[in-house]
This record gives C-alpha cells, structure tokens and sequence, in this order.
C-alpha cells in the first residue's frame, strides 16, 4: 500500500487537483492495512480510478483510494478475469488479439475497468453490463470483500447498483462471445455504406477501428482537449411531456425504449439551444459535439457545474425535459 500526502489527483477534465492523502493498493493483501489507515484518518473517502467520468475540486479534504490491480487472466475461451486498473482501451484491443468478441463497439473510450460496470459503459449500441458475469469488490460499510452477480449487479442505461454503494472494485469477470459482430448501429451502418465497406467480411479489428475513426471525428482526446465525453444523458421521457412550443418533434432525435418512454438526443436539445447559452472564458461547447464540455485552459469545478447548469435550464424551459450529468460532480 502506498500512501500520498497532498498529492495531485489524474483526471481527463485537466482541472488542477489535490488530495490529502492518495492510497494506492497493490493487491487484496493491502485491505487489512486500508482499514486501519482509514479507522485512524477517519473522514471522506473517494475511490478513483483515472478521472475520465469526474469533475474534481481543486482541493479534496479526504482520503483518494486507487489500485494498481493490472492482471488479465484468462479462465476459458470465453472467460476472463481482469484487474480494476487495466486500461479500457487496452482491454479491448486485448480481448480483439485473443478473439473474445463483443465490446468492439466500445474501442478508445477512456478510463479503467473499474469504472467500467459503475457506470455500465456504453457506445454505438453496445453496453459493458451485456458481458459481466461477476465483480469482485471491497465493501467499505461492511468492512468485507463480495461479489456480484450480473443479476445482482442491476445493469440499466448508463447505471449500475455500484452507483450507490461505497466500494473498491477490484477485479471484474467478463464472457464473451466467441463469434459475432454488432453492426446495427446507425452510425456505424453509415459509415460503412459511405466507405464501400462490405460488412460480411469485417473482423474485429476493422470494426474496432472503424469505431475508432467515428470517435475520432466527434470526440475530442482528452490528450489534447480536456473534458470527461459525453456531459450529459440522453433522457428516457413520455413522447407527450415534452414541450413543442418552440420546435416540433420532427426537429428532435428520438428512439424507442423497451420501457415504453422514449430516448431522446440529448445532443441535438444541446445544438437547438446553444446559441442562447452566454459564452464563459474558461469552459465551452466542443464544436463536433455538442454533448461534450471542454476545459479552455483553467476552468475549476465552480466554471463546470454553472455552465452545466445554464444548459440544463435552458433545455429544461425550452422542452420540459431534465438533463442528468453523466459525469459525478466530487464535492469538496
């Protein structure tokens, strides 16, 4: 176990972050050790993997728990255990080497597998909760290690039971499928027929990078331009709740839902309205996405919440619809 005191904190939103302490734990053996420091450090704690979904404060009075639990193992030719700190990315282009199939779709999205079933990830038509079959995590209130079903684990739309649990994931079982590729997407179906792609011959790897490229030309590296994705969710509503007065439908993007509501583009609510939303110096629109805030150069969590803030309210007042943060707001 190692222990930082006042040390920065990683996240893809750039905003300069401390911490009181920062623990990393190397293995499950550390957990006895975790105990103690936290039973004599008594206070907030927050468990942070590489900052891709958070907006941080500049200053967070407490303890920051983080892994370095990096194992890939594979259990059968559909099975694999894998540590909360691996790379997403690195995982899906392991999973393409080794012939597991089924999160393609979800290539160059960052962050680390432990943030992976919290959030239950998704993109162009795929969701990570579809190929959890267990997650092994240590529970804070209980003082003890567990493990989730993929039942237990109550994967829904950008969700998990995670979510309101105070917890350290430290390994996540996947299965997979052995054949078979997601093309159904629209954005992908698109892509493909733009580009005289015959799709009964892709692999893996070439959806891989078709998605890739598709990422690419709308989301910006948080490398380069920081920011966390996408800001916002897309909601889920009744068709007859939502406000026409100032547009029709017919200028929304809407999809149906098994839950009978419907989804609509949180995207495209962003786009009708923003030319209303008062520029601020330090944070902005990205300009290919319109669900994507970007850090200007010195924005604190103060910049985030109100620019946030001003679109929610505006969307809300324009289409009684309420936007949800994707991203978890991390208080001081």
């Amino acid at each position: 176990m190692i222990i930082e005191e006042q040390a920065s904190l990683k996240n893809s939103f750039a905003i300069n972050s401390r911490a009181k302490y920062l623990i990393t734990i190397e293995s499950e053996d550390c957990l006895d050790n975790l105990e103690k420091f936290l039973s004599n450090n008594p206070g907030k704690v927050l468990v942070l993997s590489e900052g891709t979904n958070v907006i941080l404060p500049e200053f967070y009075d407490g303890v920051v728990i983080t892994t370095s639990c990096n194992h890939i193992n594979k259990i059968s030719n559909a099975e694999v255990k894998v540590g909360s700190a691996v790379n997403w990315h690195y995982f899906v282009n392991w999973c393409i080497d080794n012939d597991y199939y089924g999160i393609e779709n979800l290539s160059l999205i960052p962050g680390s597998l432990g943030a992976a079933p919290i959030q239950n990830i998704g993109a162009y038509g795929v969701e990570v909760g579809t190929f959890v079959k267990s997650v092994r995590f240590y529970d804070f209130n209980d003082q003890a290690i567990k493990v989730f079903n993929s039942s237990e684990c109550k994967f829904s739309y950008r969700n998990s039971i995670f979510k309101n649990m105070d917890i350290l994931i430290l390994e996540i079982t996947f299965e997979f499928n052995k054949t078979g590729l997601n093309l159904s997407y629209k954005s992908i179906e698109e892509y493909i027929k733009y580009n005289n792609i015959d799709s009964s011959n892709l692999n893996q790897r070439q959806l891989a990078e078709i998605v890739q490229e598709i990422r690419k030309a709308r989301l910006p590296d948080p490398s380069f331009i920081p920011n966390v994705g996408s800001f916002f969710k897309n909601p889920l509503v009744e068709i007859d709740s939502i406000s026409i007065s100032s547009f029709s439908l017919d200028d929304l993007i809407i999809w149906e839902s098994d839950s009978g509501l419907v989804k609509v583009g949180a995207a495209r609510l962003i786009e009708l309205i923003k030319d209303q939303i008062p520029n601020n110096p330090n944070i902005s629109l990205h300009a290919n996405h319109a669900l994507v805030l970007v850090n200007l150069g010195n924005a604190s969590q103060k910049d985030v919440t109100d620019y946030a803030n001003l679109i929610k309210n505006k969307v809300y007042k324009t289409f009684n619809i309420e936007l949800e943060l994707e991203p978890s707001i991390i208080k001081s």
